[in-house]
């Protein structure tokens, strides 16, 4: 039996990571800065190098900027599938936002045994041109990259100090 399909296009997709989460990844991943980020727009990118809607991530090589360092993905939530695909064959470091839908179809073939997931404990703030508000689901960060897919792969981490 497979899930049913999701509705995209019936809510915002271009919310904005909050800058506390991302300063615990990236201190979680002992980086300064992310080398791109894959799904972005003006109002939103975390770092300078970032591909848009008209630059579409899906269709570019990933590849060029792997001795750079990490990349960073909160993609669109209404169509998740596609990208975490490319996160899990491209063989690049590649830390995703996504929420913690382990019943989904996309989760079983690009999540499971192939990225260590770290689920988040604390809800996350998103912000746009609204106040920031809490996202009401779990979510889950994924790690992907060589090494990274060793069991166990799942864990809880509380990313608020």
């Amino acid at each position: 039996m497979t899930a049913p399909a999701q509705k995209p296009g019936r809510s915002v997709q271009n919310y904005r990571t909050s800058l506390p989460f991302l300063a615990a990844v990236r201190m979680l991943l002992k980086i300064d800065d992310f080398a791109i980020d894959l799904a972005a727009d003006a109002t939103n990118h975390v770092t300078t190098c970032y591909f848009d809607e008209r630059t579409n991530a899906l269709k570019q090589d990933w590849t060029w900027w792997t001795p750079h360092g990490w990349g960073w993905l909160n993609p669109p939530f209404a169509d998740i599938a596609p990208w975490v695909e490319k996160a899990a064959t491209s063989g690049n470091h590649i830390a995703m936002l996504v929420p913690a839908s382990v019943g989904a179809n996309w989760w079983k073939a690009w999540v499971h045994h192939r990225a260590k997931v770290l689920f988040l404990n604390g809800r996350l703030a998103f912000m746009h041109d609204k106040p920031t508000w809490l996202y009401p689901k779990d979510c889950a960060l994924l790690l992907y990259g060589s090494g990274l897919e060793q069991r166990p792969n799942y864990d809880i981490w509380t990313w608020r100090s």
